[in-house]
């Protein structure tokens, strides 16, 4: 193992991040920031773990300098005149918060990772005149292998804050994090289901990928290893994704798949078909522009190897597509790709498990299970480019979560995947309308759907908060429920996260982001007058298909 240990999950974090600055407006936005980003912005992390004592780290880059921070936001290069024989580095911790306590620290500009650990400090190495040795806990002589602990990844500059929730390396302790607009308003993401932690490992032992599964001395589940190191020290077969791939090849020796890498430049396609054991794409003009040796295992897991994205305008965004399409096994099912939705992910019985998993598991269905999760937008990112303020909130091993500030939701206002505003009618199938029957507002009404009238109990107001209004009330999921099935009401306004609600102009489904489920009509097709609604898992049927 190499001292420098660049993981697929920092070669993606770059990647993507540096794919924002050089797309102006992608995910900046067009308009540049009110004001400067400051040089530091305050970092606020809650335990809710149940556990203790926890140690905090604050590690990146800036300028090509490695180092850390301390609680002022205080950058310090690590020490140089290191050889290449690692040594321990300083100790750079941060007293985290008591359980039920929060702690509030400077977040510096850097490129790097927040590190949290639990009952224990961590070890950290430098090597080469300053280079920082990684956790690497696959192998298990590394000193952090017997230790929870968990991080997150965050750039923050002068084109703002993005942050994640990442298990592009393992699966480990819950964590969700959050940004702060300057409208007060909280984008935040990574909060799980209701036992969702635990229900990850026993559905990932279940399917026979338990090996990448770490275990404390006690016994005790530490973490689940990305698929993308479990094999690599042999913790999983690569039988069933090599079989994958050698179809995926031998399909496309007698057709093309298309890919269209930006969505903001529709036009800019890619056409690829199978030579031999090499996949070559051409761009609009014949060209050969690009060529992939059929992967093995690792490369799939990992979106490396032979599949190794550079960062520029067309080897990189289709080597990214590919490998999506490869680990969510939809490379077959669809030649255009990336997917317009998820619908299709994971449903080949060679799949990711690993990543399937993890995105089931979450709250708002989104995750980095592997490396390029971002193809299509499904990965656990938040950013805003006048951060006001970041959180980071650990959330306890078993039970329910509660959602940092407004409820969990991972879309800005008015932008594809939010919540356009605006006021009328919810329409559904050719001639229905969400309805508050009898256009009564009392609490725990439960909506319905009813034919079209125009009425005041029609007309829903969609808000940059992100609620749906009528009669005064907001549109509630029963009691901050996430089961299938849970009554959908008015309620008075209150800002939770059960009032919260994004729109997917792609599928028309309405989504509540705390559940990670859809606005659906109860009991299904056909439609019909007086039917209730309810929350359901989003499946892309016509009981869940509203027109704003």
């Amino acid at each position: 193992m190499p001292h420098d240990r660049k993981n697929s999950s920092r070669r993606a974090w770059a990647a993507l991040c540096a794919a924002v600055l050089a797309v102006s407006g992608a995910l900046v936005g067009v308009a540049a920031p009110a004001s400067a980003v400051p040089a530091t912005i305050p970092l606020t992390i809650t335990n809710d773990s149940g556990r203790g004592p926890i140690y905090l780290y604050v590690l990146g880059e800036r300028d090509g300098v490695a180092g850390w921070a301390d609680a002022g936001g205080t950058f310090h290069p690590w020490p140089g005149g290191v050889g290449p024989v690692p040594v321990p580095a300083p100790d750079a911790s941060i007293a985290g918060p008591g359980p039920g306590q929060s702690v509030t620290i400077r977040l510096p500009k850097l490129s790097g990772r927040v590190y949290y650990s639990y009952g224990q400090k961590m070890t950290f190495q430098i090597v080469l005149d300053g280079r920082l040795v990684q956790p690497a806990v696959q192998n298990d002589s590394d000193p952090n292998r017997n230790i929870l602990f968990n991080w997150t990844e965050y750039t923050l500059n002068d084109g703002g804050l993005w942050i994640n929730s990442t298990q592009v390396d393992h699966w480990s302790a819950p964590y969700q994090v959050g940004v702060q607009r300057a409208d007060g308003q909280v984008l935040s993401t990574g909060m799980l289901k209701p036992n969702g932690y635990e229900a990850f490992y026993t559905a990932l032992e279940s399917a026979g990928w338990g090996g990448l599964v770490q275990r404390a001395p006690d016994g005790s589940r530490l973490r689940a290893l990305n698929p993308s190191h479990g094999i690599d020290v042999g913790k999983i077969s690569s039988a069933s994704i090599d079989s994958y791939v050698t179809e995926v090849w031998n399909s496309y020796r007698t057709r093309d798949m298309v890919v269209t890498p930006f969505s903001h430049e529709p036009g800019t396609q890619f056409r690829g078909r199978v030579d031999g054991d090499w996949f070559r794409f051409r761009n609009g003009s014949g060209q050969e522009v690009a060529a992939f040796k059929k992967p093995d295992a690792s490369s799939v897991y990992g979106c490396h190897k032979d599949l190794q994205a550079p960062n520029d305008h067309v080897v990189g965004p289709i080597a990214r597509t590919l490998c999506a399409a490869l680990v969510r096994t939809t490379a077959l099912t669809n030649p255009n790709q990336p997917d317009a939705s998820s619908a299709g992910f994971y449903q080949d019985a060679r799949t990711n498990v690993y990543a399937k998993l993890a995105h089931q598991q979450m709250a708002n269905g989104k995750a980095y299970a592997f490396a390029f999760d971002d193809v299509g937008a499904h990965e656990s990112l938040v950013h805003d480019g006048n951060p006001q303020a970041a959180y980071i909130k650990l959330d306890p091993f078993t039970g329910t979560a509660t959602p940092i500030g407004n409820g969990g939701s991972t879309e800005e206002p008015g932008t594809p995947g939010g919540l356009p505003t605006g006021t009328g009618a919810l329409r559904i199938g050719s001639t229905l309308c969400l309805d508050v029957p009898w256009a009564d507002p009392t609490d725990t009404n439960q909506v319905q759907l009813a034919t079209c009238s125009g009425n005041a109990a029609q007309q829903w107001t969609r808000g940059t908060d992100g609620t749906v209004r009528a009669l005064g009330k907001c549109l509630d999921v029963a009691r901050s429920g996430t089961a299938d099935g849970t009554a959908v009401w008015i309620y008075t306004c209150n800002g939770t996260g059960a009032q919260k609600w994004t729109y997917d102009s792609a599928t028309k489904a309405l989504r509540n982001p705390q559940s990670g489920k859809c606005l659906d009509a109860q009991g299904g097709a056909p439609l019909r007058d007086g039917q209730k609604v309810q929350l359901w898992t989003c499946n892309q049927t016509d009981a869940q298909r509203w027109t704003l």
